[in-house]
């Protein structure tokens, strides 16, 4: 086993070197001293060592000067890594020991992810249990060298570095790749290892090189992270030294309610009597966490501290992720830290409304006292992932609004009872007749008295007097029949089963509680404006989905799970899932399904903000939602119609159709409206004026992992992969008019 140190958890001195940095309060510009750059409410000054004492009394001659403090050189501990060839989650003991897969099982749906700001050595964001986990700017257009989300980080498509005032976020140290894995590492993909939190969006946040960094860098990662909207913030990094700028960094995070994890501490030191910044910080929002063993025994590197140290939490030989695609264990107060912000992420998964003073009170709140932490820690226990996730489930319950049955807002008993696993549902009427004998069963949608059979409804049940189970699948009329049915009644509960790489792995999207009889002739009738109906019409949109990408294009383009959340407070697709107000919108349903399929495939880079149909966007916005509404056409849309048209969708433009789009819509490639067309026209078979009729298939060869930046961009690379050129330009000057082609 290959063994080698490493620094982490770290240790605040003077800088080495002539160079003195010094961090200014002051309400007015400075004059005297290098001014580096601002913070907010600071300025950071250079100054020799020997021109410093000069420096600080001009300072404090100055009215305008509030505070001055030395900007401190902060360095990383030592500690051991053991490098392990083969991982497997098995080996995460720290998991098992907190009922991980418990607290996870009390998620009741999986929203967006909570975006927690890593503020460490950088991430290895190409590691692949950490690739689908980091953050996306999706208001900054990658590599344009524009500010395009005026926030003054340009191009931050993935984080800032502070060190290196620039947007590589790449680790050179480890330290902050294993952080990030322990918190949230891909759950369920089959390699390497599983975070703690289930659906995390990890926001790297650089500010040192090699291990070392300047506190003042350490203290502008906060400010931005907090800006980025973070929800979490981990530090596992500190030092004993106090600082105003750091103290008013943290004190603003409590501001917007940002959870701060801090790491103890790795000194084997008392931090009642040593103090450790942040972590000695008494804000409503930080906690300050030790480092346990697997028997729950503070480690004997560990700081400790009866009045300033919340809680222990496994950091000892931390399994999780490495630079350049590696696996290892890691020790430290770090490693604890990181576990602890994981736990918080998965809470706010189960209650979003948490603040963070909530937060950091279920955690102490359930932490269990373990003797090896007695008179050690505030709460003389160790974090408790499961107990803790209780807690949250109940602070739903209690803080509950009374709401009718039929609000599809997302609020209330329907978003508790129809979205996620687990979820009932009761069919909203039946009929039945005489039938000779066996069991006959129909399942149907009815909307205005049309009945739509459901196919591929499919549940096991006992039937046969030996009490064998057999396994029921409805037929393309709906219809289910097993002439061998012998009992009088079948009491099941039915789980349809969404297709398996759309869905959180263990999780079936609802379970539908029928009475079966033999001898009796049913049909199990789910009105289409109910409850059940709209549960059941999602449903059937992602068989279908399956079905017509498997026969055509396969599914081994699904990288990650998705969630289906319905009802939700909006439709769109964010962080792996799809949220829907209404059921029965087929075309808006295939619709947020549809970028769903965008983002796995690569077809094109997302755009972001607010839009309306008839008008013109940017590039990458126009590719997004043009391409998922072409994705909803061809899920539903036979390609022959002469009159295509979406019914929900957009209600002021309703319906919209592909053919003769309105002159007042936008007539550039920058409208989803009209790429909705160009897509449809380069497959459809009904003549319009163009002649070319591609299959799906090739469409999608030649598009995806393109990650193109506009429909102008997916042209040309159709046109590089040997796309009839005469045509590709009739279609397009059918569909831009605004942007012809000679």
């Amino acid at each position: 086993m290959l063994k080698l140190l490493l620094l982490f958890s770290f240790f605040i001195g003077p800088a080495a070197g002539a160079e003195v940095r010094l961090l200014v309060k002051s309400n007015s510009p400075l004059v005297g001293g290098a001014i580096l750059r601002g913070l907010p409410g600071w300025q950071l000054l250079r100054t020799s060592r020997a021109g410093k004492r000069n420096l600080i009394r001009e300072l404090h001659m100055n009215k305008s000067v509030e505070w001055v403090e030395e900007d401190l050189r902060i360095t990383l501990d030592p500690l051991n890594v053991r490098l392990a060839p083969d991982p497997k989650e098995s080996e995460q003991w720290s998991l098992s020991k907190l009922e991980v897969a418990k607290a996870r099982s009390l998620i009741r749906h999986i929203s967006v992810p909570v975006r927690v700001a890593v503020i460490d050595t950088g991430i290895d964001s190409s590691h692949p249990d950490l690739a689908d986990r980091i953050f996306v700017n999706a208001r900054e257009i990658p590599f344009n060298g524009i500010d395009d989300d005026e926030n003054g980080f340009v191009d931050d498509v993935h984080g800032w570095n502070f060190e290196a005032l620039n947007n590589d976020v790449s680790d050179d140290f480890n330290h902050g790749t294993h952080v990030a894995g322990i918190i949230g590492a891909s759950v369920g993909n089959g390699i390497g290892v599983s975070g703690v939190s289930p659906n995390v969006e990890i926001l790297p946040v650089r500010w040192t090189r090699k291990g070392s960094g300047w506190g003042a860098d350490a203290i502008a990662a906060i400010h931005y992270a907090v800006k980025m909207g973070a929800r979490i913030i981990n530090a596992s990094w500190g030092g004993i030294g106090y600082s105003k700028a750091l103290e008013e960094a943290v004190r603003a995070a409590e501001d917007r309610g940002v959870l701060f994890v801090a790491s103890a501490g790795n000194g084997r030191s008392n931090n009642d009597v040593k103090p450790r910044h942040p972590a000695n910080l008494r804000f409503s929002n930080v906690i300050s966490v030790a480092s346990t063993d697997e028997n729950d025994q503070l480690d004997t590197y560990s700081n400790f501290g009866s009045n300033q140290v919340e809680f222990g939490a496994p950091g000892k030989e931390v399994l999780s992720t490495l630079m350049g695609g590696r696996y290892g264990k890691l020790s430290g107060t770090s490693m604890a830290a990181a576990i602890v912000s994981g736990v918080g992420s998965l809470l706010l998964l189960i209650n979003p409304e948490l603040k963070a003073k909530e937060l950091k009170r279920i955690l102490m709140g359930t932490a269990v006292v373990v003797p090896g932490l007695e008179g050690k820690t505030i709460t003389g226990g160790r974090i408790d992932a499961h107990r803790a996730a209780r807690s949250a489930l109940e602070s739903i319950e209690k803080n509950l609004p009374e709401t009718d049955d039929s609000d599809l807002s997302g609020a209330g008993r329907a978003d508790r009872e129809n979205t996620g696993a687990g979820n009932l549902i009761r069919p909203d009427a039946s009929e039945s007749g005489a039938l000779s004998q066996g069991l006959e069963v129909r399942f149907v949608r009815r909307l205005r008295g049309v009945e739509t059979p459901i196919e591929g409804f499919a549940f096991r049940a006992q039937t046969a007097l030996d009490g064998l189970s057999k396994t029921y699948r409805s037929d393309q009329d709906g219809m289910i029949r097993d002439p061998d049915c012998q009992k009088s009644s079948i009491s099941v509960s039915v789980t349809l089963e969404a297709p398996k790489f759309l869905v959180t792995p263990g999780t079936a999207p609802y379970e539908v509680l029928l009475n079966l009889k033999c001898g009796v002739a049913q049909t199990v009738i789910f009105e289409e404006d109910s409850e059940s109906g709209q549960a059941i019409a999602i449903w059937q949109m992602l068989v279908r989905a399956e079905r017509k990408l498997s026969e055509s294009v396969g599914t081994a383009f699904w990288r990650r799970q998705i969630e289906m959340i319905w009802p939700g407070k909006g439709d769109y697709y964010s962080g792996d899932v799809v949220n829907l107000t209404q059921g029965h919108h087929w075309d808006v349903v295939a619709h947020e399904l549809g970028h769903a399929v965008y983002d796995q495939a690569g077809i094109g880079a997302f755009g972001g903000g607010p839009h309306y149909i008839d008008q013109c966007y940017t590039g990458a916005l126009a590719l997004s939602e043009g391409w998922a509404s072409f994705f909803s056409a061809w899920l539903n849309i036979d390609l022959a119609d002469p009159d295509a048209k979406f019914e929900y969708m957009v209600k002021r433009r309703a319906p919209i159709r592909f053919e003769n789009i309105p002159a007042d819509v936008c007539g550039k490639s920058t409208n989803e409206w009209r790429v909705t067309g160009f897509f449809w026209d380069l497959m459809d078979t009904h003549r319009d004026g163009e002649t070319l009729n591609e299959p799906f298939s090739r469409l999608w060869k030649d598009l995806a992992r393109s990650r193109s930046g506009s429909t102008a961009l997916a042209r040309d690379r159709l046109k590089n992969n040997g796309w009839d050129l005469d045509r590709l330009r009739e279609i397009w000057n059918l569909n831009f008019p605004d942007e012809q082609l000679p």
